[in-house]
């Protein structure tokens, strides 16, 4: 099993970033343990959405995150999947922002390609970011300005130049209507017509930036996230030398509530971000900033 502890001495850090990173590998580490203990067991599922579903353990881990960041930092903010009520209160204040099971779906199914997502920031500035499978053992973490790593190794993203080099992942998200079907389906096809290398949906935003950020994907995009779906991936990508962009403009750093992102290597992005243009992205997904 991976020791967390072993980061802790093969990273140096400012002090003020040592505390707040030392402590979210405490909590994930501790949190990880509790859905690795859930992930064999029968799930209590309820709906959230005609395909949006949540576990007892989604909200447990989330309770548990909360309550031990309370308990040390009771005046921090917080912007939680579980908690939230239809507004980020995201603020200059220090908040903390929390997925608990990024990959529920996968989490229910028994496939193993969930993780729990941590960052923390200051003035709106994501300054630390943890994201842990802990099926695989996969620890991806980055303090600003220190770099990224897995497992104590330090992450570098793709140079790849062209969309016929790129393995590009993406996912369908939980609207069902006609036009955003229509929408998510005409850049696929944009991307396969331009001989996309290849493509992949795998469930869990996180993990998939973090993919780009270690080289095994070349390109993320997403519409319809949220802030707890990429605040730590995206500190953990730009470390690592890749852009987190909006892919309605192109224009990079993306806002993290803006609800879409498109991520890799600046090359990259702004070549698929020329192909994803090509079709009208729905109002909904522009009503953000």
């Amino acid at each position: 099993c991976f020791q967390f502890e072993a980061i802790l001495e093969t990273i140096s850090l400012e002090m003020d970033a040592t505390e707040y990173f030392d402590f979210a590998l405490k909590i994930t580490s501790d949190a990880g343990k509790i859905v690795k203990e859930a992930a064999s067991k029968e799930k209590l599922i309820t709906e959230k959405g005609i395909v949006d579903l949540v576990t007892a353990t989604d909200k447990a881990v989330e309770e548990f995150l909360i309550s031990s960041i309370k308990a040390k930092y009771p005046d921090h903010h917080f912007v939680a999947e579980e908690s939230f009520d239809g507004h980020y209160h995201y603020s200059d204040h220090p908040t903390w922002i929390i997925d608990p099971i990024d990959g529920t779906t996968n989490f229910i199914h028994g496939q193993p390609f969930f993780c729990i997502s941590i960052a923390f920031a200051i003035k709106k500035e994501v300054l630390v970011g943890v994201v842990f499978n802990p099926l695989s053992d996969e620890l991806y973490h980055a303090v600003k300005g220190k770099g990224s790593y897995l497992n104590g190794v330090k992450l570098a993203v793709t140079q790849v130049k062209t969309i016929q080099q790129s393995v590009i992942a993406t996912n369908v998200g939980y609207d069902r209507s006609e036009e955003n079907v229509r929408f998510i389906t005409g850049n696929i096809q944009n991307l396969l017509l331009e001989n996309a290398q290849s493509l992949r949906s795998s469930g869990s935003a996180a993990l998939e930036i973090c993919y780009v950020a270690c080289s095994r994907f070349d390109v993320f995009y997403e519409y319809g996230i949220h802030p707890w779906d990429i605040a730590a991936a995206l500190l953990i990508l730009t470390e690592a030398g890749g852009v987190g962009a909006d892919p309605s403009t192109g224009q990079h750093p993306v806002d993290i509530e803006a609800r879409r992102v498109l991520v890799g290597n600046p090359e990259i992005v702004k070549t698929v971000f020329s192909v994803l243009e090509k079709t009208p992205i729905p109002k909904k997904w522009l009503e953000f900033p």
